[in-house]
């Protein structure tokens, strides 16, 4: 079978997908993936084909924190032709193009014309997400909206605005289907129906820290993580910190980009000297300006798989991908959380005795710092509730269950 997958995002949007895609291809499958320009090499480094969106996620966001997207979304009205427009005709591009020749399209939700282009080239679709946010549920709030479980009626009720927020978006969605010949939709989100059929929805998260709402239908799945063992060592001088004393906190923010990298990364290397504690700091995106010493080990990137397990808590924006695999770790996590999706794992995580309650970013101080550390010191329970949680993890295999499911629905 030939199958394009497409993910849009940052590198943990992206992520997830090479591991899906690498679990397809060594089941016999012919597997291209679509994902941003500056992803295509890291996609290819593993056997993958890859194609690209025509769009650099890390310059795009770089300037969306100049304009102040990171803190305030809205603000996106106000840039359109600068921030969304190129944005969607990236997606519209490739949603169309990167569906031609596939037999199935398995897409993140972001890319917004795929199951268009699916539908197009007669191809079957299956929708997918590293989070919980694309079947509508009582059970808890959109991720995005607020974090916080607010019942039964709120809950419901926080899926709303993002109806209203993609509405625009239905124009040209369906602008693009008029082109192609195919019917208007409804919605440009919603793929509960792709093609008259009840459409498959996968979502790459664990039962055991997200259990599955009561109210979704019998065709949306939650796989367990789609979780990708990098296989890059360790640099050397990690490797001997790491060896040279007892282990370290990590701190790194990932994909996120900041204005206030400087007072973050002072903040991080304060905070841990006044509780006692070594540090790993990782530069990420935000290019955290942190000079090394005995006790701060600074790098740019390394495989979480690796280095987590290493590591005594692990200090993060709380992205889906790096909140998983500090669960696979066994080890708490502190999320700092910048926007969106970041908040509402906080709030899971703090919920389910898996760390402490999140720190935003404004509020992310010396004092503050070294205070939830030494709580994470002191807190034996959320140690063991983490390894717990590990062992559940250890049991589950996400991409070989989304594959599964993929074969199954394909074979009907």
């Amino acid at each position: 079978m030939r199958i394009a997958i497409h993910a849009f995002g940052t590198r943990g949007d992206v992520q997830p997908y090479i591991a899906l895609g690498l679990e397809l291809q060594g089941r016999g499958h012919g597997v291209t993936l679509s994902v941003p320009r500056d992803f295509t090499a890291w996609v290819e480094g593993f056997g993958l084909a890859a194609r690209a969106f025509d769009l650099d996620m890390g310059a795009y966001l770089r300037e969306a924190d100049a304009l102040g997207l990171t803190r305030n979304p809205l603000n996106a009205f106000r840039y359109r032709r600068r921030m969304v427009d190129p944005m969607i005709e990236a997606t519209l591009a490739e949603g169309i193009e990167g569906a031609r020749g596939a037999d199935l399209v398995v897409a993140h939700p972001k890319c917004l014309f795929s199951a268009t282009g699916a539908e197009a080239a007669g191809a079957g679709f299956v929708m997918t997400a590293p989070l919980p946010a694309i079947a509508p549920t009582h059970a808890f709030p959109m991720p995005g909206t607020f974090a916080k479980d607010h019942g039964r009626f709120w809950n419901r009720l926080s899926w709303r605005p993002l109806d209203f927020a993609m509405a625009p978006f239905r124009k040209r969605v369906n602008a693009a289907r008029a082109g192609l010949g195919l019917e208007p939709v409804g919605s440009a989100i919603r793929h509960d129906i792709f093609a008259g059929r009840p459409c498959l929805r996968l979502i790459a998260n664990s039962p055991l820290i997200v259990p599955r709402p009561d109210d979704w239908d019998a065709h949306t799945h939650l796989t367990g993580y789609w979780m990708l063992d990098d296989p890059a060592p360790l640099d050397p001088a990690l490797e001997g910190f790491l060896n040279s004393g007892p282990p370290p906190v990590y701190v790194g923010f990932g994909s996120m980009v900041s204005g206030r990298a400087t007072e973050l990364a002072e903040a991080a290397i304060d905070g841990l000297r006044r509780a006692g504690l070594r540090g790993v700091i990782a530069r990420g995106w935000a290019n955290l300006p942190a000079a090394a010493n005995d006790s701060i080990h600074v790098i740019d990137h390394a495989p979480h798989d690796k280095l987590f397990p290493r590591c005594r808590t692990i200090v993060h924006h709380g992205g889906a991908g790096t909140t998983a695999a500090a669960l696979r770790a066994g080890r708490p996590s502190l999320i700092v959380p910048f926007m969106v999706d970041q908040p509402w794992w906080g709030e899971r995580l703090y919920e389910q005795g898996l760390g402490p309650a999140p720190l935003r970013p404004a509020r992310f101080t010396e004092r503050r710092f070294a205070r939830a550390l030494k709580q994470i010191e002191a807190g034996e329970a959320w140690r063991v509730r983490c390894n717990q949680i590990a062992k559940g993890l250890a049991g589950e295999n996400g991409t070989g269950r989304a594959a599964d499911l993929i074969e199954s629905t394909a074979a009907l």
